[in-house]
């Protein structure tokens, strides 16, 4: 630490000091001070900084990681990255940061999954990122984040973050079944109705087929799932500037909610566990999965040559349909303000690890979407590299449809995603018909709503 005058001053004798000149007790007080400083300052640099960052789904990004903290101390030797321990889900996560900020012990930076932004947002835990990147003498822009892929981290007008692993939904599909049916597995249908055909043809090939499997449970994303249904319908999870849903008889809800009852009757979607409907896939014995670019590599690598393997773009229902966009970003906390050192460390890991270098890590070792495109650009990084890739380009052929993840406001707004997967079991397993799903839903929205 920096010595004061009056702590260099209590390093002298008091004898010696008396015996000497006001005047020059005041030079030597502040020439130990100034002293003491550079000592500081020189100790501070010697000693690399230590970063604390956080992030979720360890099963998912352990790897990513790991490969980013190695290049980042080569590259930055001042700084240690140590990893908080990772949380399971992005729920967690947030729950743990906001437990952190009760207390005092916040990381100082932390990968958020989207939909809980206006939640950290609101309690004024993040960082504005805006005038770090203007002291750099720098834009966005010319550092490779386009202004869509800024807008993902942007809320109330304050860059709160930036994309690390944006994901959406697109179709994977069995393209030797597809075929065994009579469909073109080169021409697929993009729309819903096209889709749930070929599933139900699928499905009666016999008791161990299944047509397709879109996640709809309350504990696997059901409702996130549910607003790529909604919104590639054109519908709206809440009308601009109200305080209560209408969705009962709102048409676009009502298509929505309806194809889960489609997808389960005609399309031979069952109602067992996640787990369960995602190994039948593998196994080769289910026509299609509606499922996010995050389970790419875990399909590719678990299937193999099992059978032909395929995406295809998400079905829309309307021209102009949309999809929510799924994923965390990078924010810094307002712990990392306490120290301009530290904060500088955590503003250059942000930028390295969704900059050219750590988007490339996420494409290569999970999936998802490049969020960098300075990446795209590189012949060392990914220039080229999706040319060969027809799978993984299906994602980035649908950057252009991706729109927010929707959070209700309140208090209440995770619980509001449990019921509406709730509902989305109950519509599935056929123990409510959609019309009383919808009534249901209303009225359990409302009452969470502030």
């Amino acid at each position: 630490m920096a010595m004061s005058p009056l702590v260099a001053l209590e390093f002298e004798q008091t004898e010696t000091l008396m015996r000497i000149p006001i005047t020059r007790r005041a030079g030597f007080a502040a020439l130990a001070a100034t002293l003491g400083l550079a000592v500081s300052m020189t100790s501070a640099r010697s000693e690399p900084i230590e970063l604390i960052v956080q992030y979720a789904q360890p099963q998912i990004f352990d790897g990513v990681f790991e490969a980013l903290k190695e290049e980042f101390e080569t590259r930055n030797p001042d700084v240690t990255v140590a990893f908080r321990g990772a949380q399971n889900n992005y729920g967690d996560n947030v729950q743990a940061l906001l437990r952190d900020a009760v207390v005092g012990d916040m990381p100082h930076v932390n990968y958020l999954g989207l939909s809980y932004l206006p939640t950290v947002a609101d309690r004024g835990l993040a960082v504005d990122l805006k005038p770090l990147m203007e002291k750099d003498g720098e834009t966005f822009e010319e550092n490779g984040w386009t202004e869509s892929l800024q807008s993902v981290g942007r809320f109330d007008g304050r860059q709160l973050a930036l994309p690390f692993a944006i994901s959406m939904s697109l179709t994977y599909y069995n393209a030797d079944l597809v075929r065994q049916v009579g469909g073109d597995p080169d021409n697929m249908p993009t729309d819903w109705d096209g889709i749930i055909e070929l599933a139900g043809k699928i499905n009666d090939l016999g008791p161990d087929y299944a047509g397709m499997y879109l996640p709809y449970s309350a504990s696997w994303y059901g409702a996130w799932y549910f607003q790529g249904a909604l919104f590639s319908n054109g519908g709206e999870m809440m009308q601009p500037g109200a305080d209560k849903v209408s969705i009962a008889d709102d048409p676009t809800w009502q298509t929505a909610m309806g194809l889960y009852d489609r997808m389960a009757k005609q399309g031979g979607m069952m109602a067992v566990s996640d787990q369960a409907q995602r190994q039948q896939f593998i196994a080769g014995r289910m026509g299609f999965v509606i499922d996010s670019i995050s389970r790419l590599y875990n399909f590719e690598q678990s299937i193999g040559d099992r059978f032909d393997f395929r995406t295809s773009p998400h079905p829309m229902g309307v021209e102009g349909g949309r999809l929510p966009t799924g994923g965390n970003v990078a924010m810094i906390t307002t712990a990392a303000e306490e120290d301009p050192a530290l904060l500088d460390a955590a503003w250059r890991w942000v930028k390295f690890s969704t900059g050219p270098f750590g988007t490339t890590q996420v494409i290569k070792l999970v999936g998802y979407t490049p969020v960098n495109t300075l990446a795209l650009e590189d012949p060392d990084l990914l220039e080229g590299y999706f040319d060969s890739r027809p799978n993984h380009r299906t994602a980035v052929d649908q950057i252009a449809v991706v729109r927010d993840w929707f959070q209700f406001p309140g208090e209440n707004g995770l619980k509001i995603d449990t019921v509406i997967g709730e509902h989305l079991e109950g519509v599935v397993d056929d123990s409510m018909t959609p019309e009383e799903a919808l009534t249901s839903l209303e009225d359990e929205i409302n009452r969470l709503l502030p």
